[in-house]
């Protein structure tokens, strides 16, 4: 019998338990729509561009002008400054006595050059007998005094053939510092010949010309005494 009337509760109640599941998910259906339509309404409006803004007689200042074209962009004093105080200077021509120490200097460093190689020539001739001699002698393994002494002739050599090439770079720099030094007083001194020239040139054309013509001179009005006396009176 209970069980009877618990289903007859369970099948009146079921449609009361079906409206209200349909009303939760149409609840739910609407808030979803809801919060759709607003995410949407603030994208379009995001979206959207800006309305320009219209003046009237109601917008316009009393004071004062409307800047239609927009603030003009600072200019930047640094770039200015620094075309304008930049500066080229250029390095006077060297003098005839810096010339001549140059080349003087270029002279020091080949005849270093020279007795270096001489040196390197001598290490490398007596190194080449000694070689001969230590391995002529059939027990030469057992020689340790000779083998040091190769040894030793080898890093000398060694040491000479870095002192050749240092000194080979020096007089190449030396070189290249006369040439250069050369090469400008002679620009220097036919820009000063061809100036002189230029001068003299000018100085002929000048003295070559006529003198402009004098000024005529003001006539002074003839002296009449008659008129004289009435301009007296």
């Amino acid at each position: 019998m209970r069980i009877a009337r618990w289903r007859l509760t369970a099948f009146a109640l079921a449609p009361l338990a079906a409206a209200l599941l349909a009303g939760s998910a149409l609840a739910q259906d609407q808030d979803n729509s809801v919060a759709a339509a607003a995410r949407r309404a603030q994208e379009q409006k995001k979206s959207q561009p800006k309305s320009a803004h219209v003046y009237d007689n109601d917008s316009l200042p009393s004071t004062g002008g409307v800047n239609v074209v927009g603030q003009q962009p600072a200019a930047t004093g640094s770039t200015s400054q620094t075309a304008s105080t930049q500066v080229v200077e250029e390095k006077p021509a060297p003098t005839a006595a810096e010339v001549a120490g140059l080349n003087a200097d270029v002279d020091k460093a080949k005849q270093r050059l020279a007795d270096l190689k001489a040196d390197l020539d001598v290490a490398q001739r007596k190194f080449a007998l000694d070689q001969a001699t230590y391995v002529s002698d059939p027990n030469h393994s057992m020689n340790k005094a000779g083998a040091a002494t190769l040894d030793a002739e080898k890093s000398d050599i060694a040491a000479k053939q870095d002192a050749v090439a240092a000194a080979e770079k020096a007089l190449a720099d030396a070189q290249a510092q006369a040439d250069a030094a050369g090469k400008a007083a002679a620009a220097a001194a036919a820009q000063e010949k061809a100036e002189q020239a230029q001068a003299k040139e000018a100085a002929a054309q000048q003295s070559s010309q006529p003198p402009p013509p004098a000024a005529p001179a003001q006539s002074q009005p003839a002296h009449n005494p008659d008129t004289d006396t009435v301009n007296s009176q």
